[in-house]
């Protein structure tokens, strides 16, 4: 029988019992949650860091959730500004720089359809699919733990009391690593599409079981996801991929139709003969970024995208080649078009197109040497980045073992080492007039379209069951 959420009755737990680790708390935090106590109102951690702190791990970010309202939330901290229009939250900012943190705090909420009861104040809106336009209803801490996505976010820690409140079993979900979702699952997806990207992500960092109900209802509600806007999906896709288990949530997304809706040009060339090359390549890229994040070196959203889509554009870029248009003007039709249908279903800004392109831009100088061109590819500060996607490309042949031999070796060399080797160069390329060229800058930019393609079987599918151009 399926138990009713909303009859649960909270229980109060000793967060010392339950093995939380206080100073893995952010002393912010702290801060933040005894200011507004000492203003009169509530103030808890809540959601994700809550839930990490019972699972034994450290948290990264902290909210906190109040029954005071936005305006009143920003009188009480001197750093304080109201965010966002659909969820409208409190930025409290601490120090500055490298030092600074923001925690989060939002006014408790109630379910949409309270706007106009007795009780609740705020405004609500809603999409033609329910989507949630405008979650802006206040209520008391037992409606806004029965609004919350999962059990296991829905946990009320006062660190100040050494308390944990828990109104719908959360702390046992957390316990026994379940995924389960508070009140109707079609209605919750419908209310808020990116909860069935979460349900991926939580299933693979934290290795949660998820229900078949769960599983069943991400396949129905799959094409809601077309109605997030894309820009709120660039952020969700980082959250996917740079939290230490991206290979594990790509392998997850695959058993859905999640991934056909947030890289659709991906899924067509991963489907086509010879895709699986392809996904190597991707799954490689991935197991390197759980690799660098687990060591605490820097990810940049530019390279992923650049592995995610190369195919995509490798394919239109011989596509036009093929027809006769310029190499250096087919790479940057290409490059655009590629992106711009990207961008359709999640959003690339400038700050990851124009890493991305140049990445891109930079493989064919490596394959080919240009003694010219050496020197400044070694000083460009891309080129760590473009040299690690020469290996990827070499992994699944692409690229000759040679090549990125000799890359390898010229970055360790001294100034008179590496001279020699870019003069020997020189000698091998001489009577070599066939040798091609990166892409010039700037040149006539069109549009062009992808040609269609077989499609083999693949467990990332297409819910429609063509894969057109």
């Amino acid at each position: 029988m399926k138990r009713k959420l909303t009859h649960l009755k909270p229980t109060q737990h000793s967060a010392v019992e339950l093995g939380f680790d206080k100073s893995c708390v952010s002393q912010n935090a702290i801060k933040v949650v005894r200011g507004l106590q000492s203003a009169g109102f509530d103030g808890y951690l809540v959601g994700g860091c809550v839930r990490d702190l019972l699972m034994g791990r450290k948290p990264k970010d902290f909210d906190v959730t109040t029954n005071a309202n936005p305006e009143q939330i920003k009188k009480i901290f001197d750093r304080a500004r109201i965010i966002g229009r659909r969820f409208k939250i409190v930025h409290v900012t601490f120090g500055r720089g490298r030092e600074r943190e923001i925690i989060e705090v939002a006014t408790y909420r109630a379910m949409p359809d309270s706007a106009n009861k007795k009780g609740f104040r705020g405004r609500s809106k809603a999409s033609s699919t329910g989507r949630i336009l405008d979650d802006n209803v206040y209520g008391t801490i037992e409606v806004d733990a029965i609004r919350r996505d999962f059990t296991i976010n829905a946990m009320y820690y006062d660190p100040n009391k050494e308390t944990v409140i828990d109104f719908v079993n959360g702390i046992e979900d957390a316990k026994t690593k379940t995924l389960r979702i508070i009140g109707d699952i079609n209605l919750r997806f419908s209310e808020d599409p990116v909860r069935m990207i979460r349900v991926v992500r939580f299933q693979s960092k934290l290795g949660l079981q998820v229900g078949e109900s769960i599983l069943a209802a991400i396949e129905k509600n799959a094409a809601l996801l077309q109605d997030v806007p894309a820009a709120r999906l660039f952020e969700e896709v980082l959250k996917l991929f740079h939290h230490s288990a991206a290979a594990k949530t790509w392998l997850r997304l695959r058993e859905t139709l999640l991934l056909y809706y947030l890289f659709p040009q991906t899924v067509k060339c991963i489907n086509q003969e010879g895709g699986d090359k392809f996904e190597s390549l991707i799954l490689s890229a991935l197991n390197n970024t759980d690799k660098r994040v687990g060591q605490n070196k820097p990810v940049i959203p530019a390279y992923l995208f650049a592995v995610m889509l190369w195919w995509p554009f490798k394919t239109e870029f011989k596509r036009l080649v093929s027809k006769g248009v310029r190499r250096n003007e087919a790479f940057w039709i290409a490059s655009d078009l590629v992106f711009k249908q990207q961008s359709s279903s999640v959003t690339l800004p400038l700050r990851v197109k124009g890493p991305a392109h140049e990445i891109w831009e930079m493989q064919s100088l490596l394959e080919n040497r240009i003694p010219r061109s050496i020197e400044r590819l070694l000083e460009n500060r891309r080129f760590r980045a473009a040299y690690d996607f020469l290996l990827l490309r070499q992994e699944i042949g692409e690229v000759s073992k040679d090549i990125v031999d000799w890359w390898t070796e010229i970055q360790d060399c001294d100034f008179h080492q590496r001279q020699s080797m870019i003069e020997t160069t020189v000698e091998k390329g001489r009577g070599n007039s066939n040798q091609k060229r990166g892409p010039k800058r700037h040149p006539k930019k069109g549009a062009a379209s992808s040609a269609a393609e077989n499609k083999i079987a693949s467990k990332a599918r297409n819910p429609t069951g063509k894969y057109n151009g």
